[in-house]
Order: structure tokens, then C-alpha cells, then sequence
């Protein structure tokens, strides 16, 4: 018999996956198109004698790295929003590669309500913002959320497409920790 140990990871309870919509996918295709077009425009009226560090060389390579990191950061980094409720507390974070992660534990949540919000009216949009109330807001479409009110004081919106099951999911976890 083995004497490996095991690392358990907390399973989710309830995981929901969200994509940005469609216009700012949109946004990255024309800003990545752009960035291969003056990297295409730029190389071709490049002189082929310059040195290496005189500022067409320089703006080359800014060029093609702005061109190819941005759109990537983007895509990999913030473009996809998940949430998950586990035993723990509700993780969550963005991108495929995350670059933003929250963990608010089932201990510092006092309350859990389904509400609806004005993204860019409340906050300036989507993603991880704070709104004119001081209110942390994670979220990537929509206008519906779980708005968790913590020990501090303080509130936090997760948007989701489906607030009434991610709140069962976090009102059942706290439930089971009261016990």
C-alpha cells in the first residue's frame, strides 16, 4: 500500500462560467488586426540599415509587442468571469489564465440577496470595479448579481446569469457551517 498524501481540493457545489459579450471580443479582433497591420506597414517601410536601438527599430518591436501582448492579456487574462461556491467560501476570478481572484469566505458572509444593477450607470461597466456606494463589483454581463454583505461592513456584487441558484448555493453553505 501506498503511503502517498493526498491534496483534497474542496469541491464546488455550484460553478457558473461567464464570457464578456460579443462587442468586446469584437474590440480585441480589430485591436489585434490593427496591431499586425502597422507591424505589416511599419516592416515594409522599415530601411533595412537602421541600428538596432534608433527609434524605428524601437518602434518595431513596441509595435509588435503591444500588437501581440494586449490582445492576449485580454483574451487570456480577463475575458472570462467564474464563479464557484465551495465548502469554503465563493471563489472568484477572471480570465483562463486568472489574473484577478477573490475568495470571500462563508465566515465573513452576514447576508445574501439577489439584486440587479445598472453596470455602467452604478460602476463604469463591467469587470472588477467599485461602484459610487463603495460596493466591490465583479461581473461580466448582465445586470443581475448576489450582493454578500460581510462582517466589516462592507458589500460585494458577483454578477451572474443565474443569481437565484448562486445564492441558494451560498445561503446552503452557510447553513451547513451554522450547524
Amino acid at each position: 500500500m501506498s503511503s502517498a498524501l493526498a491534496i483534497r481540493v474542496p469541491s464546488a457545489i455550484y460553478r457558473e462560467e461567464q464570457r464578456f459579450g460579443w462587442w468586446l471580443y469584437a474590440l480585441v479582433a480589430i485591436l489585434l488586426g490593427l496591431g499586425w497591420a502597422f507591424l505589416a506597414l511599419r516592416h515594409e517601410a522599415m530601411p533595412a540599415a537602421d541600428a538596432p536601438l534608433d527609434g524605428g527599430r524601437f518602434q518595431f518591436s513596441l509595435g509588435v509587442t503591444l500588437g501581440i501582448a494586449i490582445p492576449g492579456v485580454l483574451i487570456l487574462g480577463v475575458l472570462k468571469l467564474t464563479t464557484e461556491v465551495r465548502p469554503d467560501g465563493v471563489h472568484v476570478w477572471f480570465g483562463w489564465i486568472p489574473t484577478y481572484r477573490k475568495v470571500i469566505p462563508i465566515g465573513e458572509i452576514q447576508s445574501v440577496e439577489v439584486v440587479r444593477f445598472r453596470p455602467i450607470r452604478d460602476h463604469g461597466g463591467w469587470g472588477f470595479r467599485t461602484s459610487r456606494a463603495g460596493d466591490r463589483v465583479l461581473s461580466a454581463r448582465g445586470d443581475q448579481g448576489v450582493m454578500l454583505r460581510l462582517a466589516d461592513g462592507s458589500r460585494v456584487i458577483v454578477g451572474s446569469q443565474r443569481p437565484d441558484p448562486l445564492a441558494a448555493a451560498i445561503d446552503d453553505v452557510m447553513l451547513k457551517r451554522a450547524v
